[in-house]
């Protein structure tokens, strides 16, 4: 059964191909040549040689193993979509693919990879793991994969946009002066980026090339004099660019991109780029003679820190979403039973179709930020879990539901998450539910010094759970983009160091959750921007508003802080939502707004 399937056959032509080049072994990662998180589906090379659809990973795929390395997100979620007869699997930071290179027993193996897809910072790392055990990187010219996916996708063509000062705060000539500014300042030359969010931020630019992410997959070099290099499908740039600030920039062909880096190099140019996330590719069209700065792209963290109109647009743009969330709360509970006895239950890709809708009515709303995560039961234990026709599940009363979506609104992106639940629930799941909720509150009412990391307060949020011996295997906070990615980079809040410091203006995330696997996921999740308390400390200040479900809640619990925080929450939720909503919805919202 498992060598008739699809990803046996695939396997199977991998193997094949590997021989005919002389290779023992090939790396596929999730990465596309951007190092992006969210790929164009012509980039999903990693789920069409596996099946695995998550958003994070790699596969080292030999002539006798296919072995799967993913995150605790998808720990559950790997082995339903990929079968164990033919993959096994590793945890992608606890059993790297380093340690595997460093351990194995083979000796002599040539591995290959497309250096276009992998990080420079990969590169050093698992050349010099291959090393200790007398194995080899080998770079192949072509990518493998898409030499056999004969039914590839052709990549989206869509023009780019305007995004203008009166949307963005700042036009694109002063971004590029002040991280010109800053090239300067570091004795950089020539600042290497292929971040399509932050290219979209520098340029003033948005664009469709991959679902929920508003912008286009490109390249681009800028000097210390401001002068920009955009290396992007001409096809992607109309002829008319009045409403563009794209004064100063050469628009240029992407295959022109490497050999541009080669001329820079070739010129004695200090070159600057992040080694997390520019592909290895750039490394060697440099040269090994080249000057090279590695750090973080000087875009990345100019863009955390929003400026008053984006933070404007953040605020605006969350309010509207709660009325969605609202009349989406309001329409659960009014028909998960009822409809449940009926024989006609509501189902996981309803309830993502019906938030979609409810969107839509938004002024603003442009497309999702992310695939909604319809969790019902045990699927909710995937907490990266993504309804297909295959897996839609049916909302059992009895059972608990997640639900964690948000939209891209011309005027800022937005996520949150919430656990329903549609009857009296179990002393565990109020115990699971409410150490969730306090770590949660946690972070959402802490004041903390400058020169705060993330790292320095994941802990706070687990430790309500740690108490009962739980926890969760995922970060507790990410950064979100004004109407770009909702998983922005530097800032961030886990256990892994984060060298990035927590400062006013940047948004993020505070989401922490327990999942038990075969039954159901918990997770609660508000989008907050950092603001300045005085006296050296800063602390977090929310933008979702959606009323957060108490009905688990052990009250005895909750500290008067925590007690005091949620229904004060409660009560703005209620005082901006209560004349925006429908009459079936105000009922809900006055019943779940009400003190604790």
């Amino acid at each position: 059964m498992l060598n008739s399937s699809p990803q046996a056959k695939r396997l199977s032509d991998i193997r094949d191909a590997l021989k005919c080049q002389d290779l023992d072994a090939l790396i596929v990662p999730r990465f596309d040549a951007h190092m992006a998180e969210y790929v164009a589906d012509c980039d999903k090379r990693l789920m069409w040689a596996t099946g695995f659809s998550g958003s994070a990973g790699l596969a080292l795929i030999t002539q006798d193993q296919a072995i799967l390395f993913v995150d605790g997100r998808y720990t559950v979620q790997v082995r339903e979509q990929c079968p164990e007869g033919l993959f096994s699997y590793r945890h992608l930071h606890d059993q790297p693919l380093a340690d595997w290179l460093k351990t194995t027993q083979q000796r002599g193996l040539r591995i290959g990879f497309d250096p276009m897809h992998i990080p420079a910072s990969w590169h050093q790392e698992l050349t010099e793991a291959a090393a200790e055990s007398h194995n080899h990187l080998i770079a192949t010219e072509n990518n493998i994969i898409d030499q056999l996916w004969t039914d590839r996708p052709a990549p989206i063509a869509d023009k780019a946009r305007p995004f203008g000062e009166e949307k963005s705060g700042e036009h694109s000539a002063i971004k590029r002066q002040r991280i010109a500014a800053h090239l300067v300042a570091h004795d950089i030359d020539v600042l290497v980026e292929n971040q399509p969010d932050n290219i979209a931020w520098l340029l003033n630019i948005r664009g469709n090339d991959i679902a929920y992410n508003p912008f286009i997959n490109s390249f681009l070099t800028l000097d210390r004099e401001g002068g920009v290099q955009w290396f992007v499908d001409p096809q992607k740039v109309p002829q008319d660019l009045t409403d563009f600030e794209l004064d100063g920039v050469e628009i240029c062909a992407p295959e022109r991109f490497l050999p541009a880096i080669a001329d820079h190099a070739a010129s004695d140019k200090v070159l600057g780029y992040d080694p997390l996330f520019t592909p290895v590719a750039v490394q060697f069209a440099a040269g090994e003679s080249s000057q090279i700065k590695h750090s973080r792209s000087a875009i990345t963290l100019t863009k955390a820190i929003k400026n008053a109109t984006e933070l404007g647009g953040m605020r605006d743009c969350h309010k509207r979403d709660g009325i969605a969330w609202t009349e989406l709360g309001a329409w659960l509970h009014a028909n998960v039973a009822k409809r449940f006895a009926a024989g006609d239950p509501i189902t996981e890709l309803e309830v993502t179709q019906k938030i979609e809708q409810l969107r839509a009515q938004l002024f603003g709303f442009e497309q999702l930020s992310f695939d909604v995560i319809s969790g019902a039961g045990p699927n909710g234990a995937m907490c990266h879990y993504k309804v297909t026709e295959q897996s839609n599940r049916a909302l059992d009363p009895y059972e608990i539901y997640l639900h964690d979506s948000g939209g891209q609104f011309a005027d800022g992106t937005t996520d949150s998450t919430r656990t329903y639940n549609f009857s009296k629930t179990s002393p565990e799941f109020c115990e699971n539910y409410t150490g969730v909720l306090r770590g949660f509150l946690a972070l959402a009412t802490l004041k903390f010094p400058q020169k705060t990391f993330g790292h320095h307060i994941d802990a706070i949020a687990r430790a309500p759970l740690w108490s009962i011996k739980k926890d969760y295997d995922h970060g507790t906070g990410h950064g979100v983009g004004h109407n770009l990615s909702v998983h922005e980079q530097p800032q961030r809040i886990g256990r892994a160091f984060n060298d990035v410091e927590l400062v006013p203006g940047m948004v993020l995330s505070i989401e922490p959750g327990y999942y038990v696997a075969g039954e159901y996921g918990i997770r609660i999740e508000n989008l907050f921007e950092i603001i300045d308390l005085g006296d050296g400390f800063y602390g977090f200040e929310t933008l979702s508003y959606m009323p957060i479900e108490t009905s688990a809640v052990l009250p005895e619990r909750l500290t008067e802080t925590e007690r005091d925080w949620l229904n004060a929450y409660h009560q703005k939720c209620f005082e901006l939502l209560k004349d925006q909503v429908s009459a079936d919805a105000l009922d809900y919202l006055k019943r779940t707004t009400q003190p604790i």
